[in-house]
């Protein structure tokens, strides 16, 4: 009764108990909760990114796939950004960006070529402000003498 009487006592001038309105009045528990929510994100202090766990170089085979892997930290969460050689990378069949809520940074090269041999670095950055770490992807290329003999050989 005393809840009923509480909401009572917060219902506007308009609206019966059973109007639309009042319906959702009813859901302020857990609009409530959210406001909290967010309050108490609010209230966690802001952390630089940090990496605790970095990319490390990689040696591939050309055709192969590469992929770089690190876990990022801060609040509020960073925005991640990769770069091949100094040049911001973009999303696409070659380059696959994964990033996930626990903070598990990935960047996957699909058929690796020569051209993608470079040093690839992860940029993380947030309000508090920002870190970077680098690696070197190596790209085996099949040698125009006597590799491709040795690839023939190998086939009969």
């Amino acid at each position: 009764m005393a809840m009923i009487s509480g909401l009572s006592g917060r219902k506007s001038s308009s609206g019966s108990p059973t109007s639309p309105l009042n319906a959702d009045k009813l859901e302020t528990p857990d609009d409530a909760s959210q406001v909290f929510l967010e309050a108490v994100a609010e209230e966690k202090p802001h952390v630089k990114p940090y990496f605790s766990k970095t990319i490390l170089d990689i040696e591939v085979v050309e055709g192969s796939a590469a992929r770089f892997d690190c876990k990022i930290e801060g609040h509020p969460d960073p925005e991640v950004v990769w770069f091949k050689d100094e040049h911001s990378i973009k999303e696409s069949r070659h380059f696959q960006i994964d990033y996930d809520e626990d903070g598990n940074c990935s960047l996957t090269i699909a058929d690796v070529s020569g051209d993608d041999d470079a040093k690839y670095t992860c940029k993380a950055v947030n309000c508090a402000g920002e870190a970077t770490c680098a690696a070197e992807l190596i790209v085996e290329t099949m040698a125009s003498e006597g590799g491709e003999e040795e690839e023939e050989e190998e086939e009969e």
